[in-house]
């Protein structure tokens, strides 16, 4: 006959009935006695030791808000700040001859400004502007997300591994790594640049040489762009575990996207690309949520400032609007970016422990950390 199921550390007796008397004796029967259970009362960590699946991916991603949240908001809002205010002047370097054109224009509609003003695609002073200012918006966006990564990919795999980094080493771990994933995170801009650009190129050959838009050239267009969309993200997932192999693995900057092909070689990048790809819509679609706001109220002061001074402060209500709209970039970037970024960390463990048995290594070690040292033996 089977018995009703019974809680863990209960005497195995059905509810209801009193245990009975031990070797004939009227006294109840001695309970065993035992250790405690470290294993159910451990606190639960980033992500657990063996191959995970996408919502664990995804819950490593939030609860590093949780596990370690002065330190990861902290330092994301010092590294993009300064980005953000370079970023910031540089975008502000590249609208000046835009809008004291569009200035000019307001005061003097019939003049020489609103003439350059409908001109396509402005002046070459703009143009220039504008690309360069571009460029340098990239630059800097590329070297604060390596510095950013770098660091949090750390504490990400150490709360995880039991390795945790003290928050007085984060700026001496930065200082440390710094140059190096700086020159791998360009390296990676480099290389999805090239490989979306050649395809393009050869696409729009066709057109530049007949310089007649027809079907056959339109197809080859977009036949190029469609080639270098793919080659973009095949580079993308390839070198996507490279600033991760740096800061987990120390393998130097050629070394690490070296290390980052060989862990997406194979069938083992579609997993790694569409976890990439899912981290990264998360991530954009809620940084939209959150600038957009800051875009809503920017946009209601310049319509206020223009009102308010008879279409008189057009430079000062485009500065507002534009710092305001930065000004939510920055806080929404910085907020999410530990969510991008410790999910990377998950993905790279997730391949290494999937494909390397690291889970195995890492388990080996916690269980010879816990062993107690016997008598005798070198501490």
């Amino acid at each position: 006959m089977s018995t009703g199921w019974t809680a863990p550390g209960s005497t195995g007796q059905p509810a209801g009935h009193e245990p009975g008397p031990a070797n004939g004796s009227g006294g109840p029967a001695p309970q065993p006695t035992t250790g405690p259970q470290r294993e159910l009362v451990q606190q639960v960590p980033l992500f657990p030791l063996r191959p995970l699946n996408v919502g664990e991916v995804l819950g490593a991603a939030v609860r590093i808000y949780r596990v370690r949240p002065k330190p990861v908001l902290g330092l994301a809002a010092a590294v993009y700040g300064i980005a953000f205010v370079l970023i910031t002047l540089a975008t502000g370097a590249g609208m000046i001859p835009l809008v004291g054109q569009m200035q000019a224009t307001l005061e003097d509609p019939t003049g020489e400004a609103a003439e350059g003003l409908e001109t396509v695609g402005g002046t070459t002073s703009q143009i220039l502007a504008t690309v360069s200012s571009t460029v340098v918006t990239m630059i800097i966006t590329l070297v604060a997300s390596a510095l950013v990564t770098v660091v949090l990919t750390r504490i990400t795999v150490g709360e995880a591994t039991g390795d945790s980094v003290p928050d007085g080493r984060l700026w001496s771990l930065l200082r440390g790594q710094a140059l190096p994933a700086v020159a791998v995170s360009l390296l990676m801009g480099v290389l999805g640049s090239v490989a979306f650009l050649l395809p393009l190129a050869v696409g729009a050959l066709p057109l530049l040489v007949t310089q007649e838009a027809g079907w056959l050239t339109i197809i080859a267009l977009l036949l190029g762009l469609l080639a270098g969309v793919l080659a973009a993200l095949w580079v993308f997932a390839r070198t996507a575990l490279s600033l991760p192999a740096l800061a987990i693995e120390g393998t130097g900057v050629l070394g690490s996207l070296h290390r980052s092909f060989q862990m997406t070689a194979g069938r083992k990048l579609w997993r790694v690309l569409g976890l990439m790809l899912l981290l990264v819509l998360i991530f954009y679609f809620a940084q939209q949520i959150v600038a957009g706001v800051f875009v809503f109220i920017a946009f209601i002061l310049y319509v206020a400032i223009l009102l308010a001074s008879s279409l008189e402060a057009f430079v000062l209500a485009m500065g507002v609007m534009t710092v305001i709209m930065m000004l939510g970039t920055y806080i929404a970037t910085f907020l999410l970016a530990p969510f991008l970024c410790a999910g990377y960390a998950a993905i790279y463990a997730d391949n290494r422990m999937r494909h390397e048995a690291w889970d195995v290594e890492l388990n080996r070690q916690a269980r010879a950390g816990r062993e107690p040292t016997a008598p005798g033996a070198p501490s």
